[in-house]
């Protein structure tokens, strides 16, 4: 049996109870004027007519007081009706009698009644306030959360969406405070006529709106008009002299209830995980939950939680792929790789964490990482062998597209006294997909240090020639996935061509990932390829054996 009660509901037994008392001291008030009785025996007490109904009329304008408080709307209403017939009543009682006697039962009604209007305003005031976004107009959070729990109450079925504007921090921060307020301003207004009266719209946060769908609505349907990027004509600021126009894209989650979260917490978080994928996705903005999401989202903390715990207690350690010179098989230096081993002696994969890494900002700590390790491991070695040897580092497409990245590798330089020109920043094509602009300011910046830059991966992504020709490149990376069948295929073979030549018309090296065997060596040398990696002259090696190569080449 389904015990919940909704706020609703609860309020309307308190009225009701309060009701019934007031109708109870008003009948009771009434009986007693019309008794000729003056002096009123309770036990051994001896209580006054008129006292005995100053008690019942104060219960009376407590109990109408009251009412307004458990609803402001309804409460009001109905203490006023009592208060009225209350009044009515003293009044009938002076002109029956001709008596002013009962006078006190007409001016307190009176006192009552305008104090129940005062608290009307006031409280009508601070509720709306309360459950209102100022900027938007619509129902707030708070608001979200009462209704939420009165839909689930009535047991029935119905979907939540989370609705965010997407990128909405740089649009208030390219436009401005007040901007920003016009685009919820308007975005709210969007989502209002497409979503319609019948369904419930609110702004809980930020950028983001949900919305309570009940069970009939074709909920996807009307969500994918809501989401459809649109032109937002802007207002013209201060020293403008025409309005802006810009392209305002929303992402959506949508949970069912009860199949997706049986209370408000859960139903309200499934939601909004559904949207956090919707945000990571290229082809739709508009994801539906469902139990795999849940199981990813678990892999995903159970993956930080790893991180986390191996950045404190160093689970982490790195081992070195050796590259060489193809030409003669010289040592040109070696590509740092992160690994995890566990206190047990597991060894955990960096497929399993490096993506989860990637999702959040965790990339950034691992990154620092791998740097700082692998400069202070291999300085005491070029010390003592030589500063001919290059170490390649990783770096995820968030690192290098921020706008401190090349400062944070010059101080990481400096405290480690590691030389610029034996560090190689390796990047993928992805990491021109955002912040472009920040990620070019940093290669150059790094370039002018003299730091080496990889573009890693090359071939897999979609780099144009504009944007290669942009970058102050050192290397280019071919991915294995072009090498596996280059003995083979001749069209592989050619692409494989062009690149390198491409790679040497722009004055980089050019370096093959995953070669595996002579033969694949003896078609990258036809070809005029720099340098190869791969287990087919070194597979990773831990720090120790890395340092005996260095020491076998230099002997």
């Amino acid at each position: 049996m389904n015990l919940n009660i909704t706020s609703q509901s609860r309020r309307i037994i308190q009225l009701s109870i309060c009701t019934l008392v007031s109708i109870f001291c008003l009948y009771g008030i009434t009986r007693i004027g019309m008794s000729r009785q003056q002096i009123f025996q309770i036990g051994s007490f001896s209580l006054p007519r008129v006292s005995l109904q100053g008690i019942l009329s104060s219960i009376n304008m407590f109990c109408c007081i009251f009412m307004v408080f458990i609803h402001y709307s309804y409460g009001s209403k109905i203490a006023s009706l009592i208060i009225f017939f209350s009044l009515f009543t003293s009044i009938s009682s002076i002109t029956r009698s001709h008596s002013l006697s009962a006078l006190p039962g007409v001016i307190s009604p009176i006192v009552s009644l305008t104090s129940i209007l005062v608290i009307y305003h006031f409280y009508k005031k601070s509720t709306i306030n309360s459950y209102t976004d100022l900027i938007t107009g619509l129902s707030n959070r708070r608001k979200f959360i009462e209704v939420l729990h009165d839909k689930i109450c009535e047991g029935k079925e119905f979907h939540v969406a989370c609705i965010e504007i997407e990128d909405f921090k740089q649009l208030n921060d390219i436009y401005g405070i007040q901007t920003g307020d016009f685009i919820l301003q308007e975005t709210a207004k969007e989502l209002k006529s497409v979503i319609g009266r019948k369904n419930k719209l609110f702004k809980v946060t930020g950028a983001i709106f949900t919305a309570i769908f009940d069970e009939e609505s074709d909920v996807e349907d009307i969500i994918l008009k809501a989401i459809k990027p649109r032109n937002l004509e802007l207002p013209i600021g201060a020293g403008e002299t025409s309005s802006r126009v810009t392209v305002i894209s929303l992402a959506a989650g949508i949970a069912k209830y009860p199949a997706d979260g049986d209370n408000e917490n859960k139903i309200f978080k499934n939601a909004d995980t559904a949207l956090a994928y919707a945000k990571k996705s290229s082809v739709s903005k508009l994801c539906v939950y469902n139990e795999e999401l849940e199981l990813a989202e678990v892999k995903q903390k159970e993956a930080e939680t790893l991180i986390h715990e191996s950045l404190e207690k160093d689970y982490f350690y790195l081992v070195y792929q050796p590259q060489f010179n193809i030409a003669d098989k010289s040592l040109r230096g070696f590509e740092t790789l992160i690994r995890c081993k566990k206190p047990d002696g597991s060894i955990v994969s960096p497929a399993y964490f490096i993506p989860a890494a990637e999702k959040s900002n965790l990339i950034l700590k691992i990154d620092d990482y791998v740097l700082r390790r692998a400069m202070r491991e291999f300085k005491p070695v070029l010390d003592e062998k030589g500063d001919k040897y290059i170490i390649s580092v990783n770096v995820s497409a968030k690192n290098i597209g921020m706008e401190d990245f090349a400062g944070r590798i010059k101080t990481i330089l400096a405290e480690t006294k590691y030389p610029a020109h034996c560090l190689e920043i390796e990047i993928t094509e992805y990491s021109l997909a955002d912040s472009q602009e920040a990620t070019i300011k940093n290669i150059q910046a790094l370039r002018e240090m003299g730091v080496h830059v990889a573009l890693d991966d090359f071939g897999t992504g979609y780099t144009s020639i504009a944007q290669l020709m942009k970058l102050p490149i050192n290397l280019l990376k071919i991915d294995k996935s072009l090498i596996d069948d280059i003995e083979s295929n001749n069209t592989i073979r050619d692409l494989v061509n062009s690149v390198i030549y491409m790679g040497h018309v722009m004055n980089c090296d050019v370096i093959s990932e995953g070669v595996e065997n002579e033969q694949q060596i003896g078609v990258l040398k036809e070809h005029k390829c720099d340098f190869v990696q791969g287990f087919v002259w070194g597979k990773p090696l831990p720090f120790t054996e890395a340092v005996d190569i260095i020491k076998d080449k230099a002997e």
